[in-house]
């Protein structure tokens, strides 16, 4: 018994090992490779053109992405403890699928070559832990799930922050940076709240509500004049506090203890940011 652990365990190493190469190998092409950029012209909006551009760029993130995603649920279908997981699968798709997107975003603006090499062995590395992470928690059966687990929500808000700021340094127009920080807060909040066992169908719900607050709270912090790295913090923040609140709401543990514990770590760190202002 104990020999066909080790068997499996080895296996499952090994093809980790292959979706790492083939995404790295893959990421190295597009170094060498120049796609032609598809111009979009749309019509004007509130008085304004609004232009999209498709192009290698966005290949090599949707690429990236599609590889880690594919590679990741081959092998959280083979977990030992498959049939005990309390989520849907796709909810454990989600992190290793965003570390894919930020690698690609990281990847696309290093501009020397020492810097794009230590980026892409960086994210070798940083994805390989997400998906070794996201393996380990797919069920509570799991010995190592608790640790695991909050490792996730850590990664799952740090890449929240790095992925906002990405989006507000471009200081792109609130039609378009709206709804891509709706869809990024949404995937964030199902993945912090799928944790709790609930149906999909409330996770969905509870994570398009904090998607709506968040994107508004980006509407209005586009009016003030902070930096992108401070708007970032203040939406992990809200981040941080909603997707709190909301996964003890789901877990039926949401009492007024909770919520001012909650309440009173969110405004500390408000006046710490607001005071410190990077």
């Amino acid at each position: 018994m104990l020999t066909q652990q080790r068997e499996k365990s080895h296996t499952e190493r090994d093809r980790l090992s292959i979706i790492l190469a083939v995404m790295l190998i893959s990421a190295t092409l597009f170094r060498f490779v120049e796609l032609p950029t598809f111009s979009l012209g749309v019509r004007q909006i509130f008085g304004s053109p609004l232009n999209l551009a498709l192009g290698g760029d966005w290949l090599l993130a949707m690429l990236m992405m599609g590889l880690i995603a594919t590679g990741a649920l081959s092998l959280m279908r083979d977990h030992p403890d498959f049939e005990s997981r309390e989520r849907r699968l796709i909810f454990t798709l989600f992190t290793p699928t965003l570390g894919a997107l930020l690698a690609s975003l990281l990847l696309i603006r290093a501009s020397t070559w020492p810097m794009w090499m230590g980026t892409l062995l960086a994210s070798g590395f940083f994805i390989g832990l997400l998906i070794y992470l996201s393996y380990r928690a797919l069920s509570p059966a799991h010995p190592g799930y608790p640790s695991a687990r909050v490792m996730l929500n850590i990664s799952d808000y740090l890449m929240g922050f790095v992925l906002f700021s990405l989006i507000l340094i471009e200081q792109g127009r609130m039609l378009v940076t709206g709804p891509i920080i709706f869809l990024l807060s949404g995937v964030l909040a199902c993945e912090l709240l799928s944790a709790s066992g609930a149906p999909a169908r409330r996770v969905l719900l509870f994570s398009a509500i904090i998607a709506l607050q968040l994107s508004e709270l980006a509407w209005v912090l586009g009016y003030w004049r902070i930096s992108a790295w401070t708007a970032a913090t203040l939406l992990t923040l809200g981040l941080y506090l909603w997707s709190g609140v909301g996964y003890q709401h789901l877990l039926s543990r949401l009492t007024r203890r909770v919520v001012i514990e909650f309440t009173v770590v969110a405004f500390l760190m408000l006046i710490l940011v607001l005071w410190i202002r990077p």
